[in-house]
């Protein structure tokens, strides 16, 4: 044998020893940090398991209850069983033991076990009781995991309420995983050797060539490629890892592309989104769902606790087990969100759930409002039209009959002639009703003395006023600007108020139209003494069709649509009107619009 070849020789046996050996070393390393987290994650799973549960079941509703029990004659026999009735919770068995102590003494007066009672030895957390504070501090070294908590009033504690666990069921769990751990290390150790071996038969320079192409592929190089100098398996597989490195760079590209459009179309959609894993966790929420839900630190919730409001109920594990699409909805004191479900998987099983969350406060409550309207509308035409039928019938028969009297039949013609008179007040104000809804913005917009107006429309219904032997009164505080709008709806505004007050107004009483200017904007107010309006009716007065008394509102030719045309006048414009009264001693309605430029007509 040549001398190059023992060398090669001794060089291929030192790489062999020391790739077997390496790998030896790191499985017996890997399996023994493996073990030793293993056992000492499953010591501190079992602790924080045992903490948790006590503090659930004895929450601050049990403390109390034990509190008062532990007050009354026969303490002991009492929190005997209100304790029993949750020993099932807590775990209670041969290994698990409750104790009823005396606080002073830390002694037990009764426990589950009585042979264990009488070698209760005091622990940190027994003293911590006997200080009148919870005792839940848990030890990973100690042989036994306990709990203990002070019952009774607070300063004046008499017992103290006490769990112990041996902790033979971890240590039956710790160790059967020793055992797994130390046939994994066997194991480990021979397939170590065998492939340890197997590693040293290869070559070591391709691999060196493809370990700098990864690392270039890790910080973001893919132009770097790797020279193919043999036609082998070693060369088949680097030209496979040249092809590779520019797929997977055209692929990151396009999914980097597609996730940014993703990401951008979730972030400025109207509705909420909201993604869950398996276990109820939030993994993405976009801006609109954090608005919707209106709950601090949203993230840290979980599936059920943010939607456990929903109607019907519903929880993860419903959507889980149920069909793939489900609905709900959450309802709030001034908002209705509209809850669509649907679970989404990875690798052949369920990954989670994705909720979308759908504002339709706006949209029920033009719901609301269409079916309402609907409703006045056929009420409101259903009374006169009844009325007009009723006494038309009447008049057809009454032709026939030989003793006809003209009196009566005049009397019902007024009838017919008043109720089409209502019927056409009624239509003309849903017209205008109409037309303001679908041109708000397209008010006429003209200059005219807003001054000269309302002492125009004062003197107007003066006539009305000294009629129904009432007094109305212009004064104008200030100079008024010259005033930008549609002049003919303000007019219409004006006289509806006044002719209010004065309808609600009795004999002898007095109305005050007061304008001026305040800031940048204009004032009408008008004021009287009349009856008055109840408190609770006030909210409604600009609603459709709603009247403080009805019976009355109609015979005084009210359609119900005066003050809600109004009021849709006035916000066309900018301004706010508003109604303060107080009942039986008057009404004061203040109207507030905006001045306006000569250049924003």
């Amino acid at each position: 044998m040549k001398k190059g070849d023992n060398n090669q020789l001794i060089l291929k046996s030192s790489i062999s020893y020391k790739i077997v050996a390496m790998f030896v070393v790191l499985t017996i390393s890997v399996i023994i940090v493996i073990g030793t987290f293993m056992i000492n994650r499953i010591d501190t799973f079992y602790h924080d398991e045992f903490k948790s549960l006590m503090q659930n079941v004895y929450n601050d509703d049990f403390l109390n209850q034990l509190s008062e029990t532990s007050m009354s004659e026969d303490a002991i026999e009492k929190l005997k069983t209100s304790i029993d009735a949750y020993s099932g919770q807590m775990g209670i068995d041969s290994f698990r033991n409750y104790y009823i102590l005396d606080i002073n003494t830390g002694k037990a007066i009764y426990g589950s076990n009585p042979d264990l009672s009488k070698t209760l030895e005091i622990t940190p957390n027994i003293i911590s009781a006997m200080n009148k504070k919870v005792g839940d501090n848990m030890q990973n070294s100690a042989g036994y995991m306990d709990f203990a908590v002070p019952i009774g009033k607070s300063g004046a504690e008499s017992f103290i309420i006490y769990v112990k666990d041996s902790k033979v069921e971890i240590d039956s769990v710790v160790r059967n995983i020793l055992v797994i751990i130390f046939m994994s290390l066997g194991l480990g150790l021979l397939l170590s050797v065998v492939f340890g071996i197997l590693l040293s038969k290869t070559i070591i320079s391709p691999i060196s060539s493809l370990t700098r192409k990864a690392q270039k592929i890790t910080s973001g190089d893919f132009e770097f490629t790797i020279d193919v100098k043999a036609s082998d398996e070693i060369g088949l597989l680097t030209q496979t890892f040249n092809d590779m490195a520019i797929e997977l760079n055209n692929t990151l590209k396009q999914i980097q592309s597609e996730k940014d459009k993703v990401e951008t179309i979730i972030k400025h959609m109207a509705d909420g989104v909201i993604a869950f894993d398996s276990n109820g966790r939030i993994i993405h929420i976009n801006p609109a769902a954090k608005r919707l839900m209106r709950t601090n630190k949203i993230e840290k919730m979980s599936f059920n606790e943010i939607f456990e409001m929903a109607e019907p109920k519903i929880t993860q594990a419903i959507i889980l087990e149920g069909t793939p699409n489900q609905k709900s909805v959450i309802k709030k004191a001034d908002s209705e969100i509209k809850l669509y479900f649907a679970k989404f998987r990875t690798k052949e099983k369920i990954g989670g759930i994705v909720a979308v969350l759908q504002d339709i406060t706006e949209q029920q409550r033009l719901d609301n409002s269409r079916r309402e309207f609907v409703a006045n509308v056929s009420h409101e035409l259903r009374t006169p039209l009844t009325t007009i039928k009723g006494y038309a019938e009447t008049l057809l028969y009454s032709v026939e009959e030989e003793d006809f009297d003209k009196n009566t039949f005049e009397k019902f013609l007024n009838v017919i002639n008043n109720e089409s008179d209502r019927m056409t007040r009624l239509v003309k104000d849903l017209l205008v009703l109409s037309r303001l809804d679908y041109s708000k913005k397209g008010i006429k917009q003209e200059q005219f003395d807003l001054s000269n107006l309302v002492e125009n429309v004062v003197a107007k219904q003066s006539i009305n006023a000294k009629a129904a032997k009432q007094t109305l009164i212009y004064e104008p505080v200030s100079k008024m600007p010259a005033f930008i709008g549609d002049k003919d709806s303000i007019e219409q505004v004006l006289v509806n108020i006044i002719s209010n007050a004065i309808k609600y107004t009795g004999s002898d009483g007095k109305i005050y139209v007061t304008t001026g200017k305040m800031y940048k904007n204009v004032y009408v107010k008008i004021k009287d003494n009349g009856i008055g309006i109840p408190k609770e009716d006030i909210p409604h007065l600009f609603e459709r069709f709603y009247r403080v008394d009805k019976a009355r509102s109609r015979e005084r030719g009210g359609t119900g649509l005066g003050l809600a045309i109004s009021h849709d006048i006035i916000t066309a414009h900018g301004g706010t009107i508003t109604v303060n009264s107080i009942y039986g001693a008057g009404t004061e309605v203040v109207i507030i619009l905006p001045i306006k430029k000569d250049e924003q007509m």
